[in-house]
């Protein structure tokens, strides 16, 4: 007979801590709200002294819940050294509203100065319980797929209401319809980056902070973020914990997972560091009429290289890429070097995948070893063994770079006959009503139209940021799109669509089919059978998806030409963020479709019919074969 693992209670009261949990639940939604009326409104509804003397109450019962979990507690030094972050909190409380006191008047008002610690306490432990609260989903049991469509879910909503603040919008625009702030958060937190409002002139800095966050905790995943707090925090994930992130993680080496999730987190905030750096004197010099400030250009490029490593297209600019383009700008952006030579390279490295960029890390380290014993005249000596790439980081490496020439040689070619005289229709994201001009994609000279070719082959994958018209691009080019679009980029990446290893597996597949192999081989290895079972299951979900989300626009878009409906269907389940210049003009129906695609699509169907069928037993018998004509 099995033993059961019982965790006994660290509590001498359980009735006491089940009290305690409540009153905790409800002062931190208090606090919550408390936060949301004094910052959320231009002019607060309640007055600030009352909201103040909430805020001080909720204090005190945050440290009287630590407090008396301390002497309730069987171990208390235990529990002391498992909880010492909130206590040490409270210490740096006490010593900050002391030296306060001592400083009254000198520095700030004294009732400023209170106010100012009370509100960054209640940030912090409001971010502690957040934290407590992760780490509980986490080891709860659910299954991982369950607890990834709620957290995803759950970013959503939070940031729709937030984006329905007074604050999130300029004090001269008119507030949103919550059906657009729902759009925006779900684009957001989904890292697609198709948009019904401006994300630059219709957002306030405030609303902008909040979309900049969702992309970033969308792109990398609540509860890997989550977790990289306990872990940062001390805290240790339980058994089943580690087993839920290492599956969203797409990992199965468990006993490494804390250094998985910080190599996750050090490799995307990095890289996202440097894109800024070398983002800013884009957006300080650039060609604009007017001088732009310091402050702001350094926003613009956080902001871009966040969005772009997370490939989710977002950009301040209301022409995207092509902004300068029809502004007069002396120098436009998409003709500055830093499209090419940053922005391009962020979405790729961050549609690889995580695996597979550790993958390349550890052979970068490996080969540097073995150089730097070479350079030092040590021949003789074997060095560091060689390290191969695993069979995964070679199918991505080889498909990425397949679709990127490729798909840059089929926009070429499918381009090169465009009528000179063609109007503009409009442009990503913005709609310009048949302004009469003529085609952009003409004026180019050979040289930028390969430029803007490979750019449009990189982010049709998933980023969405584009350097020319897509309205413009004729009825086969966009068809084109849409294939790399389906594609999207890689397993366990920020980005979303089909997966380059499920499209480089199906035409394996056909490929040893008719060569007439029994298995399919890919660079010496044989893939297992239960891999191509998963595969084709993707691809028909996937496919299925796509196609219910075109034809249910097409039933509520009457009137547009059914490329540009497939083009939007193909954008928001791959989760890419390009559009044909119809986003602006979805009615409620079509944005409801839209946020259901961009939603399945980055989760993944396979992911939502597996959460929907938890409950499936396997069986234990099978039928006769039998076979049947194919063909």
């Amino acid at each position: 007979m099995k033993r059961l693992l019982i965790t006994p209670n660290p509590f001498r009261s359980t009735t006491v801590i089940v009290v305690l949990n409540v009153l905790l639940g409800l002062a931190g939604a208090a606090a919550v709200a408390a936060l949301v009326l004094e910052y959320g409104f231009r002019r607060p509804p309640v007055p600030l002294e009352t909201l103040h003397a909430v805020e001080a109450a909720i204090v005190a019962v945050f440290i009287i819940d630590r407090l008396g979990r301390w002497v309730l507690a069987r171990a208390r030094r235990a529990y002391l050294r498992a909880n010492w972050i909130d206590f040490a909190l409270i210490a740096a409380a006490g010593l900050a509203m002391a030296i306060s006191l001592h400083l009254r008047g000198k520095v700030l008002a004294a009732g400023a100065l209170y106010v100012l610690i009370t509100q960054v306490y209640l940030l912090v432990s409001l971010l502690l319980r957040a934290v407590s609260v992760n780490l509980r989903f986490a080891g709860s049991g659910i299954h991982p797929s369950i607890l990834l469509i709620a957290s995803f879910l759950f970013l959503s909503l939070t940031g729709s209401g937030l984006l329905m603040l007074p604050v999130a919008t300029p004090q001269e625009a008119p507030g949103p319809y919550y059906i657009d702030a729902l759009f925006t958060a779900t684009s957001a937190t989904c890292v697609t980056g198709l948009i019904v409002r401006d994300t630059g002139g219709d957002w306030s800095p405030f609303g902008q902070g909040v979309i900049l966050v969702l992309i970033q905790v969308g792109g990398l995943g609540i509860m890997v973020s989550g977790t990289m707090l306990a872990l940062l925090l001390g805290k240790a994930l339980s058994m089943r914990g580690s087993d839920t992130v290492g599956q969203m993680l797409a990992t199965d080496r468990v006993g490494d997972l804390g250094r998985i999730i910080k190599f996750v987190i050090v490799t995307a905030f990095v890289l996202e560091a440097v894109g800024a750096v070398l983002f800013y004197r884009m957006f300080a010099a650039g060609g604009r009429a007017e001088m732009v400030s310091t402050g702001k250009a350094i926003w613009e490029g956080v902001f871009h290289s966040i969005s772009s490593f997370c490939n989710a297209g977002f950009s301040l600019m209301g022409s995207n890429m092509m902004e300068g383009v029809r502004e007069g700008w002396s120098v436009p952006l998409r003709q500055r070097w830093e499209i090419m030579g940053v922005m391009a390279p962020l979405v790729v490295l961050g549609g690889l995948g995580f695996p597979v960029l550790q993958d390349c890390g550890r052979w970068a380290r490996r080969a540097a070893a073995r150089l730097c014993q070479r350079l030092k005249g040590n021949r003789a000596a074997a060095g560091p063994a060689r390290f191969k790439l695993t069979l995964h980081s070679k199918i991505v490496l080889t498909a990425s770079v397949a679709l990127i020439v490729v798909g840059a040689a089929g926009v070429l070619l499918l381009e090169l006959n465009q009528d000179r005289d063609r109007q503009v229709v409009g442009y990503h994201p913005t709609i310009d009503g048949g302004s009469g001009q003529k085609s952009d994609w003409a004026s180019l000279s050979t040289v930028q139209r390969a430029k803007a070719a490979v750019f449009q082959s990189i982010t049709a994958r998933t980023a969405g940021f584009n350097t020319i018209d897509i309205a413009e691009l004729s009825a086969a080019s966009k068809a084109w799109i849409c294939g790399l679009m389906t594609i999207g980029g890689s397993p366990a990446s920020t980005a979303g669509g089909m997966k380059t290893v499920t499209a480089a597996l199906l035409i394996l597949t056909v490929y040893c089919t008719i060569r007439k192999r029994r298995d399919l081989e890919v660079f010496g290895r044989t893939v297992p059978a239960e891999l191509l079972r998963k595969t084709f299951t993707l691809a028909v979900l996937y496919l299925g998806l796509v196609a219910a989300v075109a034809l249910l626009l097409s039933v509520a878009m009457r009137g547009w030409d059914f490329i540009d409906l497939l083009f939007e269907a193909c954008s928001a389940c791959g989760t890419v963020g390009l559009s044909a210049g119809i986003t602006r003009q979805l009615n409620m129906f079509a944005k409801c479709v839209i946020i259901a695609g961009m939603f399945i699509g980055r989760i993944g169907p396979v992911t939502l019919l597996i959460a929907l069928t938890t409950r499936v037993k396997y069986v234990a018998y099978e039928y006769p074969t039998e076979t049947v004509v194919v063909g």
